[in-house]
């Protein structure tokens, strides 16, 4: 496999990405407790309006590709740690809705701190070069 160049694309990929998305995941597991996935949805709900609008079940799926049933495991666990509040719409009550806690909050903030450090870039850095989607809170907008 030659992973110099994704398929469909004419620029060379990163610097190996698989030994850095998995230091990230330990690093993330050791120093916060959360797994990779788990830190991705606490950052998509921290950028819903500064963690304070809720989010639908469903979006936060769709919006990482995952399932149903995978997201409602990750999100029963990131309950019981006291980091997100899971609640029925008022009206719908098919919909469920997710909100950080203030400990959800900290702890992305921790996590965050975390990963910019491994990635070497400080926070609030502007976009990688070359990123057409103009930084992360591109494509993440949860609302």
């Amino acid at each position: 496999m030659n992973d110099s160049v994704p398929p469909g694309t004419d620029r060379p990929w990163p610097s190996p990405i698989l030994p850095v998305l998995g230091r990230l995941h330990g690093e993330l597991r050791v120093r916060h407790g959360l797994a990779l996935l788990g830190y991705l949805v606490l950052g998509a709900l921290a950028e819903a309006a500064a963690g304070e609008t809720p989010v639908s079940v469903a979006r936060l799926t769709a919006l990482l590709g995952e399932s149903g049933t995978r997201m409602s495991a990750l999100l029963g666990d990131l309950q019981r740690a006291g980091l997100v509040e899971r609640e029925r719409r008022a009206g719908d009550r098919r919909t469920v809705e997710v909100t950080l806690t203030d400990a959800g909050r900290a702890r992305f903030a921790e996590a965050e701190r975390t990963a910019q450090a491994l990635l070497g870039r400080p926070p609030g850095a502007r976009p990688w070069p070359g990123d057409a989607r103009g930084g992360r809170a591109a494509g993440w907008a949860c609302r």
